[in-house]
């Protein structure tokens, strides 16, 4: 087991989250924009105990070297989240927004930051995600970043990239 990784972007800074972020959170995943792009999420965490439960999972992750879940703090705020799992097996991205936050940049630099970390560490030789069709922000950053349209269906875009 590693210590939980901090990663410094050029505009935030990429912690642990605790669950001291319950509330704010919780505001991310109420907006109807994260509800509509990650439903399957939501419905996981839509439960008293979900948004624990989702800490925990990916605390047990990082302690087995399986996954990380990094909170996205610019100027102490708390901006979004980026999680990765499965690094063993079949590596996969997830991350959203809070509302507050959109539009200036600070996911993209995230995500282009945990990639490298990735992919300095050799923990993953590829990393694949799900967008929905209509996340077209979303699936712009992705194409920005490298990742490939490997095949879509009526609703998702399946996305990869080798690192």
């Amino acid at each position: 087991m590693n210590p939980f990784p901090e990663i410094n972007t050029r505009y935030s800074v990429l912690t642990r989250i605790s669950e001291d972020k319950l509330g704010i959170l919780k505001e991310l995943f109420d907006d109807a924009d994260t509800r509509r792009f990650l439903p399957e999420l939501y419905e996981l965490l839509d439960s008293p105990d979900g948004l624990q439960n989702f800490i925990a999972t990916f605390v047990y992750y990082s302690q087995n070297d399986e996954g990380y879940l990094w909170g996205i703090k610019h100027s102490a705020e708390f901006v979004g989240f980026i999680a990765v799992m499965d690094l063993s097996d079949d590596p996969a991205l997830f991350y959203a927004t809070h509302p507050n936050h959109r539009f200036r940049g600070y996911m993209k630099d995230a995500l282009q930051s945990v990639l490298g970390y990735l992919s300095n560490q050799k923990a993953v030789r590829t990393i694949s995600t799900d967008v929905y069709k209509g996340n077209n922000i979303s699936i712009n950053i992705l194409q920005q970043l490298g990742f490939c349209v490997c095949r879509e269906d009526d609703k998702k875009v399946y996305m990869s990239k080798v690192l």
